[in-house]
């Protein structure tokens, strides 16, 4: 028997995460942050893909609030769709972004209280992430425990890093999940994507960072995978 999943696939733009993020079972319910979701859908014309496409507004400001409504609309809609048992896959797109108006939702509420108190607040303490975190564990926590799928798409970016003895952070060449930092240990499976091309035809190689199942696995490259064929792999089913 396949368990549900929580799978993490992190890879550039354009690189087939929502190709592979639609292979899976379906219905599939996709709440996508980037208006990219719904024309990919139409290439799985025999799949059941409902796509919410939220409309963020345009930030032209640090002072500007813009995330608790987007937040709270979003976490809403996740929370009834889990509750009422309709969809077998959920598809963050991307995660990348839910992260990121997750925290700055956190921010915007802590500010209102500050307003309240005659302050001004800018940024989140360190002991502060802890409300964004639980966010963000709530919706794994709740895929999970309601026996449904979870994707959760992000994408890349080079790592920065600074040195002792240096005065600022330096790039190092090395590729890194954007977004929530715990993901890669919320999720069964972490993949990730390239994209290349092999006789003139676009071709998606996705490597397994690492997973829950079978150790000996991770670093393992598939080509063209469908969520069937990760699944064989890992569980043998």
């Amino acid at each position: 028997m396949i368990p549900n999943l929580a799978i993490s696939v992190s890879s550039l733009p354009k690189a087939g995460k929502n190709h592979f993020a639609y292979s899976a079972p379906d219905p599939i319910k996709v709440y996508c942050f980037n208006g990219g979701a719904s024309f990919v859908a139409t290439k799985f014309p025999t799949k059941k893909i409902e796509v919410h496409n939220f409309v963020l507004p345009i930030i032209e400001s640090e002072e500007q609030k813009w995330a608790l409504p987007v937040w709270e609309e979003f976490y809403k809609e996740y929370n009834q769709d889990i509750k009422a048992g309709v969809f077998a896959t959920y598809v963050l797109d991307t995660g990348t972004e839910v992260e990121s108006f997750c925290r700055q939702a956190t921010l915007e509420e802590l500010q209102e209280v500050a307003e309240e108190h005659n302050k001004v607040k800018r940024k989140l303490a360190t002991n502060e992430y802890l409300a964004r975190n639980l966010r963000m564990n709530a919706i794994f926590a709740r895929a999970r425990n309601s026996g449904v799928n979870l994707i959760t798409l992000q994408y890349l970016k080079e790592q920065w890093l600074k040195e002792k003895g240096q005065e600022r952070a330096e790039p190092t060449g090395v590729m890194v999940l954007d977004g929530w930092t715990q993901t890669t240990a919320q999720a069964d499976i972490n993949l990730e994507l390239v994209q290349t091309v092999k006789g003139r035809k676009a071709t998606t190689l996705a490597t397994i960072k690492s997973n829950r199942f079978d150790p000996d696995m991770n670093g393992y490259t598939l080509e063209n995978p469908s969520f069937n064929d990760v699944v064989a792999l890992l569980l043998g089913e």
